[in-house]
């Protein structure tokens, strides 16, 4: 039997389930935090704590491939011979460990230092850092697939690393907008120019390179996580910020 729009029953079906959907559509159009500002920095907050995770997951995985370059048959003779020549300040290790091709940033020293840099120059300073080892990341790689005996441990890392960096820029480019900092499409970023080095046909300046881009990149992934920890500090406390934690490892 069909149900006639006429009977009551069917209006009263009705009414129910609109009042159901209103009912629905307050519930979700309320936000779940309170005030819409407050929703708003708590996703801001998330963005902030996502990216943080993420450079300190990338600052890891450095420190691994360090770790595996020192200890691993295929490079620890070199590498060990460096570091020790780099203990004993060598005059050619020391100078080439201090001109990492992003060391042309201007970078603060210290706290006091690092207060005076606005949060869109904070920015801009971690966006040219990641910029900057795009190309080193994708040779390094590239070079180590070339080079006999090389550990797939190291490979591994040094690939998820560019993955990870380029995922970090993503996220880095969201919180720009927060800032109210734009990036410019023709911004210049620093340029690794010691491709012929790891090319070279010189096992001691092979290896050299690759102990320098080590090296450098665990500083600047060191660098990009205590930077983020800062920025977040000073983006939710402004000057009043007392990253006490972070203090001492803004270098």
């Amino acid at each position: 039997m069909h149900l006639s729009l006429t009977q009551p029953c069917f209006w009263a079906l009705q009414i129910q389930l609109l009042s159901s959907l209103l009912l629905w559509d307050k519930v979700v159009s309320i936000p779940t935090n309170g005030s819409g500002s407050h929703v708003t920095e708590t996703l801001t907050e998330d963005l902030f704590d996502d990216a943080i995770i993420l450079s300190q997951h990338i600052n890891g995985l450095a420190i691994e491939t360090r770790r595996i370059f020192l200890s691993n048959n295929f490079s620890s003779d070199m590498f060990i011979t460096f570091t020790l020549q780099f203990n004993r300040h060598d005059e050619f290790v020391v100078n080439g460990l201090n001109s990492c091709h992003t060391s042309s940033l201007k970078t603060p020293k210290t706290e006091k230092e690092a207060k005076r840099i606005s949060l869109p120059g904070f920015v801009k300073m971690i966006v040219s850092i990641l910029h900057a080892w795009e190309n080193p990341l994708n040779h390094m790689e590239t070079e180590l697939q070339n080079m006999p005996g090389a550990p797939f441990a190291i490979l591994a890392r040094v690939k998820d690393i560019e993955v990870k960096n380029k995922i970090l820029l993503d996220r880095i480019m969201k919180i720009a907008k927060k800032v109210k900092h734009r990036i410019e499409e023709n911004e210049e970023y620093p340029v690794w120019s010691e491709l012929a080095s790891l090319q070279s046909a010189n096992e001691e300046s092979r290896f050299f390179a690759l102990y320098k881009l080590s090296y450098c990149l665990f500083v600047d992934t060191d660098k990009v996580e205590h930077y983020l920890k800062h920025l977040k500090c000073r983006y939710f406390h402004g000057y009043m910020c007392q990253d006490k934690e972070n203090q001492i490892n803004l270098l």
